[in-house]
């Protein structure tokens, strides 16, 4: 089932119930996304990759699918793919609602999420991220949209420039787990706090850059501002992402295919990921009684 926000500036969201997702963003007559396969669901229970598909829990050890080498991803892609989400308006705002079940994907707990979009007329796209659980389990929830700014959406996003308060990023091993410290951006490649042009990034031969497939798949870790935007100069579109999530893992579409690789850049605001299985990546556990709330707001606007 589909719902199509509108606003009194003739951008419109339209919102799928199969996997949470959504299917446009229609901003100055432009598709501010990729269509699927590379689409805008939110996925869960957990975020990212969770290495050799296991974690312990109150001293318990849980075991996973794993679905990418070792690991899992994306909580075996129950949320965007394997999930029929029920959904209804309210106002301006697509309210859905989902109910995964104890030991799905591995993870404990019956686990109730309730996602919420809404739209105003400042062209800002707000996500809002509710949950709770009768069991301890871990969750950390994202949005997969994959923006690209440029008149046609089959061209590459080198020409973008990001920018943002990235404070720190987390080095990946091989098979893209983070290393479990962080690094300073200050002087990198992943300093973009006066804005990086992709096409430095994804012809750079950083190590890390070169390991991701040339270019992001990089948590950044957020200082005190909590923002970060992506611009391009060709078409002067820009989106300013807001959120009370620690990171964002910023992906720059290196793994898209064929010609499309690079034309489309995720932001996903998120828990830090794989946070289970690292010490001092913050807490990621959902407990009874404490529900999870988050939310990340896209305002899109034009020279």
């Amino acid at each position: 089932m589909e719902f199509i926000l509108t606003n009194k500036n003739a951008m419109s969201v339209t919102v799928d119930t199969h996997g949470c997702l959504i299917k446009e963003i229609i901003f100055d007559g432009h598709n501010m996304i990729q269509e699927p396969p590379y689409s805008a669901a939110v996925i869960g229970r957990i975020a990212g990759r969770i290495s050799y598909a296991e974690f312990f829990l109150n001293g318990v050890r849980y075991e996973l699918p794993k679905n990418e080498n070792e690991n899992c991803l994306h909580g075996n892609h129950e949320f965007d793919r394997q999930a029929e989400w029920e959904g209804h308006m309210e106002d301006n705002k697509v309210i859905l609602t989902y109910d995964s079940p104890d030991g799905s994907n591995g993870f404990p707990g019956n686990v109730s999420t309730t996602v919420t979009y809404s739209l105003d007329d400042n062209n800002t796209l707000r996500i809002d991220y509710y949950a709770t659980t009768d069991k301890d389990t871990i969750f950390n929830l994202t949005n997969h949209a994959y923006f690209n700014l440029n008149d046609d959406n089959n061209t590459p996003i080198t020409n973008h420039i990001l920018t943002g308060d990235a404070k720190y990023y987390i080095p990946l091993l091989s098979d893209l787990t983070p290393e479990g410290y962080v690094e300073k951006t200050v002087g990198s490649i992943f300093d973009i706090r006066e804005g990086k042009l992709l096409k430095d990034v994804v012809e750079s031969t950083n190590s890390q850059i070169v390991l991701a497939g040339n270019g992001y798949d990089h948590a950044l870790v957020f200082g005190e501002s909590k923002v970060a935007s992506l611009y391009s100069p060709e078409t002067g579109r820009k989106v300013t992402m807001e959120t009370d999530y620690p990171c964002f893992v910023c992906y720059s579409g290196n793994q898209m295919k064929g010609d499309m690789k690079h034309c489309g850049i995720c932001l996903e605001a998120q828990l830090l990921p794989d946070a289970i299985n690292h010490d001092g990546f913050g807490e990621i556990e959902l407990t009874p009684g404490e529900p999870y709330k988050h939310f990340v707001a896209y305002r899109f606007s034009r020279d």
